[in-house]
Formats: structure tokens, sequence, C-alpha cells
């Protein structure tokens, strides 16, 4: 009797075991793509958009004390000199006046450098209703709020959008992007460490709780001859602790990838775009598209000192190609921070924001870092 009592003990056992939890499933991804949430249109910017920058660094001459015969000069004498000229950096005049333009105990400075110590030019900033993006502050009616074009959900917070929408460079759309974001993109996308994403749940066919994790990859995205990004890769995972931290709760809903419980999110990518990419209440909204690749958006708070370096790179030849006056970028991302109030500063440290990315499906392994061969 007590021999066929243990038989039966073990067959419930294991038959408990058998009938235990299904094992997670987990699908991961390659970004292939990365741009700003762009939704430019013709009434964003009412007053005009951001002069050329031969026509600002005229304001900003006069902002110094120039008058405007002597700014007007400074300009037309650098636009004269040929390429076969004495062109060096010791001759170059208006290149030091412009990089000098901060001041500091009354001192010329490097403005780039300290743009708080420059003159404010005020640029223009968009005035549109619509943007892309999140609500990340649960409000649907406040101030300076955007609407989504798409959905037209309200209380969408964007304000990066407000600072880059009236520059001419950076104007454009969700699917064709903008000369800056295209011209940065190209320039790092086969050189940066791979954004990866991995999503776990117990059976990701269908609707429902999920896991969704954040990494940086040992290798760059690989691409196809075309420029599309190459699906089923495999890819190295950065076993750097900052990037561990990347976990937060989802869902599978309606064949969309969401964040349901944002968090703080930690990346890097490169010293020509984002050297560090980081946001709080970091959100993402991601499309499954039938061939099984990704599409969406992904928001937060960000810093704009982040924003700002990435941008500004910080250098006179880099504000001289993208036309854009960095100093006056400064003041307006501070003028529109919204987010993380510095009570020294007087103003908000982060600014929301969102970006539009592309994913592929990849395979994801760990590693460690003596395992780096590359």
């Amino acid at each position: 009797m007590r021999w066929w009592k243990a038989v039966l003990l073990v067959s419930a056992s294991l038959a408990a075991v058998s009938a235990g939890p299904a094992r997670a499933e987990t699908r991961s991804y390659v970004v292939t793509m990365f741009w700003h949430a762009l939704e430019t249109r013709d009434d964003d910017c009412p007053n005009g958009i951001n002069p050329k920058i031969e026509v600002q660094y005229q304001k900003d001459l006069e902002l110094l004390g120039y008058s405007k015969g002597e700014a007007a000069e400074l300009i037309k004498q650098d636009g004269e000199r040929g390429e076969d000229s004495n062109r060096g950096w010791e001759t170059d005049k208006l290149g030091h006046i412009l990089i000098d333009r901060a001041r500091v105990g009354g001192k010329p400075v490097n403005a780039f450098m300290h743009p708080y110590a420059t003159i404010d030019p005020v640029l223009i900033t968009k005035t549109g209703k619509y943007a892309h993006g999140f609500n990340l502050d649960g409000k649907a009616d406040a101030p300076g709020n955007f609407q989504n074009p798409d959905t037209k959900e309200t209380g969408i917070d964007h304000q990066l959008a407000r600072v880059f929408g009236c520059f001419e460079n950076m104007r454009g759309t969700l699917k064709a992007g903008s000369a800056f974001w295209l011209y940065k993109w190209s320039s790092i996308k086969e050189t940066m460490p791979a954004w990866t994403i991995s999503v776990t749940g117990a059976d990701l066919s269908k609707d429902g709780p999920v896991t969704i994790s954040v990494g940086e990859a040992m290798e760059a995205v690989r691409y196809n001859g075309n420029g599309v990004g190459r699906p089923n890769m495999t890819y190295r995972q950065d076993p750097d602790p900052a990037f561990a931290k990347n976990v937060y709760e989802g869902e599978i809903k309606g064949g969309h990838i969401k964040i349901t419980k944002p968090g703080s999110l930690y990346m890097e990518q490169d010293p020509l775009l984002f050297p560090v990419f980081s946001m709080e209440k970091f959100n993402a909204d991601l499309r499954i598209n039938p061939d099984g690749s990704l599409i969406g958006l992904i928001g937060g708070y960000q810093p704009i000192k982040e924003i700002y370096f990435a941008v500004a790179s910080p250098s006179l030849e880099s504000e001289s190609n993208y036309a854009i006056d960095f100093p006056g970028m400064y003041y307006s991302l501070r003028k529109n921070a919204d987010y993380n109030y510095d009570a020294k500063m007087q103003s908000n440290r982060n600014i929301s924001a969102a970006y539009q990315i592309m994913a592929v499906p990849a395979h994801v392994a760990p590693a460690t870092r003596n395992t780096v061969t590359n």
C-alpha cells in the first residue's frame, strides 16, 4: 500500500510540473532608423521661419554693438574671400568675432561653450497646434500642449517640436524626415552601437502584458546594399549595467507594442549625434508591420544639455552648415523646457521630445566585455 501511495505521489508531482505555466517567449529587434518626430505644416510659423545664417549673423553682430553698416561690411568681406585668397584662421576676423560673441566678466569667450553668456537673439519657434508624441504629464488641456494630427488626441507634450519647428533644415514629416536629421542619421548609422529592443510575454501572438527592454549591442547595425536594415542578424548585448536598467512594463494591443508604465532610459549613440541619450518618463508606441518589423515613436523628457551638445557639436563650422544660431537655439530650449525645474537656473532642465524609429527582427545574444573581438 505504501508503495502505491509513493507512486501516486510522484505521478501527481510530475503532472503538476507539466501543467505549470508556459515558458515566456521573447522577440528581439534592432533599430535601423532614428530621427526627430516631425510634423511640419504651412501655418506652423506665421511670422516666417528663422533667417538664413548670414542674415542671422548680421543681427548677432548688431547685438554686439556693431552698426548695421559695420556688420554688413564684415559679412561682405567674409563672402568676398575666394578659395585662392589667404583665408586662414589668423585672418578670419568675422569668425573670431562670432565664436567669441559671449561675454563673461566683460571679456569675449566662446559662445558655443557659454551660450547662456550671449545676448538672446530671440529665434522664431513653432506655433502650430499639431505634433506627434505622448501625453507625458497626464494633462489633456495644459497650455502649450499639442494635438496628435492622426488620432486627434490632445495633451501631447513635445516642446522640442516648438524649438525646432521653424528652422528650414529641421522642417519635414515623419515619412520624409528633414535635411538635418537625414544627414545626422546617415552619418552615424553604420558606426554607432546598435540599439536593441526585446519584448517578452507568455504568448506574443496575442494581446496581453509584456516586458519591454531596451539595450545596446557590441556591433553596429547591418544594412543591405539598398540601405535597408538587414533582418534576423545576431547582435551581442552590451552587459553594461546602465543598459540593464532599461526595462519597462508594457502590452501588445491591437498590433502595437506599448509601454504602459514609463520609466527612465539611458542609452549611448555617437559623438556626431547624441553621445548620451537619456529620457525621463520614457514611453514607446511601436506598430508591428506584416513583415514583422516595427515603426513608431519613442518619447519622454530629455535633458536640454544633451540636445544642445548633439546639435551644436559645438562649432562655428556646424553653425554655418546647419544654418542654426546655436546660442539662440539654447535659449529656445531653456524657454520651452517643461520638466525638472532647477531653482538656481530658474528654468527646467528637461524638454519633452519624441523621435520616430524603425526596427527589424534580430537575434540578441548575451555577451561579456572579455568576448569583444571587434
